[in-house]
């Protein structure tokens, strides 16, 4: 038999995106579920990076904001929770992976003013799909998380959401998550059972 480290000391080693081997399970059963009970996702789902400059120009706006939009892959919300008045909370995307989602604030036009250009750019076929946003179904940003807060997500809400999904209740109601939970960075040590 081939180990690797301490592979036999119960520290097996992480599954796909760093997850332990019961967290993979956990969300392709729970990708398999939503799929048999044809749970709709929300499909209208996008990254955006921000970049600002500024412009060393002798008249008219100095600072340039760009924002570059890129298709995501649908997802399941698992919250909800009001992030600015924006619905906002964590989900399973398509291909398995976690995500933090927040409703797009940002408009989907170029501008600019006295101090500010705004420009906006989009991947092929993003702006189509972003221009079918709408009240009922808007379109939403998504960041993954990393694989230490990702496994923390998948043990607070999986089944919980899994179940309110899959019967009809919509996402977990949750409050807005406090910075310390939020942070990029991980604690000192996780434990997942």
């Amino acid at each position: 038999m081939l180990t690797v480290g301490r592979a036999n000391e119960g520290n097996a080693a992480f599954a796909h995106g760093g997850w332990p081997p019961a967290a993979q399970i956990a969300v392709d059963v729970f990708l398999e579920l939503m799929r048999n009970k044809r749970v709709r996702p929300y499909d209208i789902a996008t990254r955006c990076r921000t970049r600002s400059l500024t412009r060393h120009v002798p008249v008219g706006p100095r600072r340039e904001i760009v924002r570059s939009f890129d298709l995501a892959s649908p997802f399941w919300p698992l919250t909800i929770d009001p992030y600015d008045g924006l619905p906002a909370g964590y989900g399973i995307d398509r291909n398995g992976a976690c995500i933090r989602y927040t409703q797009n604030p940002y408009p989907l036009i170029s501008r600019a003013d006295d101090v500010t250009v705004q420009r906006v750019q989009f991947s092929q076929g993003c702006q189509n799909v972003m221009r079918r946003a709408t009240r009922t179904n808007p379109a939403f940003i998504c960041e993954p998380l990393p694989p230490w807060r990702a496994v923390q997500v998948v043990g607070e809400y999986l089944i919980d959401a899994a179940v309110s999904l899959s019967e009809g209740r919509g996402p977990i109601m949750v409050e807005a998550v406090p910075a310390a939970q939020a942070s990029q960075t991980p604690p000192e040590r996780t434990t997942v059972s």
